[in-house]
């Protein structure tokens, strides 16, 4: 039976902010290499709903991928956009709405990104105002972390949007790291309104990611999320939005009920493997391709030798647990 393969893609920037995150990054030259390897061995690049479709009936041809991107950053339409179309690829993009509509910098990564891009090795904090932060070595990457997550909290729980934007400019200042730089370059920043509709315009689908990035344990919540995510990009797509991502590739069973109730149809994980008929809808598996991927395991990946390595690794451990029985003739539950 043939498999489908979804890959999953987050941002794309300059060649010198990769080694940031480099498994949630990716440069135009290293995209621009994936998409000639699909062109060039003849892969069916297929849209989302017409993969699961084909899934569902078993249509599908060898080879059959999706490309998907998560959030909705400015780089899609800055880099990968002019990719797209020159090979004539579909792609899915899940867009995360909140930062859409503010138009700033998400806060969270601006932070981490400055302590990781700063030369500097003492650092008085004191100025910004939070308790028990003062002084600092940060020559020491986890007290880097550390530091970064405490103003991470401060600055989501107790500023609104304008204020984190005027604590992450005085961050800049003491890291000396601008952030009038990062906010110009707009490598942690969505995409305008406009951008999005020029995306859909060239056929890409625009499908749903919550509004906050977030799916917690709430089943009203989580219901919000996702009709406050949809009418915000309703405008944006002409078909129904009825496919989504989870936030960060946490979700729980529960969800999947409260998925139905809101008119999704499927959902993407960040769980690695390819899909089959009788993989459940609001689980489905994806291969996380980014910077820190060389073109070896991504072709490894979109072959289904992976999976096949996994699938054969899975099968010698039931066997030496004594597991042959179950191993041989039945499914893992």
């Amino acid at each position: 039976m043939c498999g489908l393969c979804i890959l999953a893609y987050h941002n794309f920037v300059q060649p010198e902010d990769v080694a940031f995150r480099p498994s949630f990054l990716m440069q135009s030259a290293t995209f621009r290499r994936r998409l000639h390897f699909l062109k060039e061995k003849g892969y069916p690049i297929l849209k989302l709903d017409e993969a699961l479709g084909k899934l569902s009936r078993k249509e599908l041809s060898p080879g059959s991928t999706v490309i998907t991107i998560d959030d909705g950053f400015f780089g899609v339409h800055q880099h990968a956009l002019g990719l797209l179309r020159e090979f004539s690829f579909p792609a899915t993009v899940y867009i995360t709405t909140y930062y859409v509509e503010k138009g700033t910098p998400i806060f969270r990564l601006v932070v981490q990104y400055m302590f990781w891009k700063t030369d500097k090795e003492v650092v008085d904090l004191m100025s910004l105002g939070i308790r028990s932060i003062g002084k600092e070595d940060i020559r020491d990457a986890v007290k880097q972390e550390e530091l970064g997550e405490r103003l991470i909290e401060f600055g989501e729980g107790r500023c609104d949007e304008e204020q984190r934007c005027v604590l992450s400019a005085r961050l800049g200042e003491l890291l000396e790291v601008s952030y009038e730089e990062i906010r110009q370059k707009r490598i942690f920043t969505l995409m305008t309104p406009k951008a999005i509709q020029e995306l859909s315009q060239a056929g890409i689908d625009i499908q749903l990611h919550t509004h906050r990035h977030q799916l917690p344990a709430d089943e009203e919540v989580t219901k919000r999320e996702i009709v406050q995510n949809r009418e915000m990009l309703r405008p944006f797509q002409q078909g129904p939005l009825v496919h989504f991502c989870y936030p960060s590739g946490i979700w729980a069973k529960e969800h999947w009920e409260w998925l139905e109730k809101v008119d999704v149809k499927s959902a993407t994980t960040c769980e690695p493997g390819m899909n089959y008929q009788d993989t459940p809808r609001f689980r489905l598996h994806r291969f996380l391709d980014g910077e820190h991927v060389t073109q070896i395991e991504f072709e490894a990946m979109v072959t289904g030798f992976i999976d096949i390595f996994q699938n054969l690794r899975l099968l010698g451990k039931r066997i030496v647990c004594g597991e042959w029985k179950r191993a041989w003739v039945g499914k893992e539950e």
